[in-house]
């Protein structure tokens, strides 16, 4: 479902009253905001958050990458409730040592203050699950025997 405003009116010019014209309509105007331009946004402000190895996708994602794409929404998973609100679900990796409360605590001030400035929407509900937590040199040793694996595959 995608965000729409719409604006409509009918008035009459000053000119025109009284004379028996027709109103003049002003124009339609519509804002949409798809839901993956919210997955995209929260995808990246919660990448951007410390604490935050990666965000956890599904087999979409996986067979995706595994192809050599990339999965811009990886993880993410975003509702417009109306054109006003959206609620985000996002599945993460923590990095050890990290507290999933602070991280999370910063995760709903920057992903919600990011969507609330690119699309005027407010997160009305957040949901953020950890999936796995892991050191970044256990991160960047399971992508190099992933890479090492898709080289094989290929």
């Amino acid at each position: 479902m995608a965000q729409e405003t719409m604006s409509t009116s009918s008035t009459m010019s000053p000119t025109n009253q009284g004379i028996g014209t027709a109103p003049v309509a002003e124009p339609e105007y519509k804002l949409v905001i798809d839901e993956v331009v919210v997955e995209k946004i929260a995808a990246y402000a919660t990448q951007k958050i410390d604490g935050i190895v990666e965000m956890k996708g599904n087999l979409l994602s996986t067979i995706q990458e595994g192809l050599g794409g990339e999965d811009r929404t990886k993880g993410v998973n975003a509702d417009i409730e109306d054109d006003q609100r959206a609620s985000v679900e996002l599945s993460v990796i923590l990095e050890y040592g990290k507290s999933a409360v602070e991280v999370f605590d910063r995760i709903k001030k920057v992903v919600g203050k990011s969507i609330k400035e690119m699309t005027g929407l407010d997160v009305e509900e957040m949901t953020v699950h950890v999936v796995d937590v892991m050191t970044r040199d256990e991160y960047k040793q399971k992508q190099g025997d992933d890479r090492a694996q898709n080289v094989k595959a290929a």
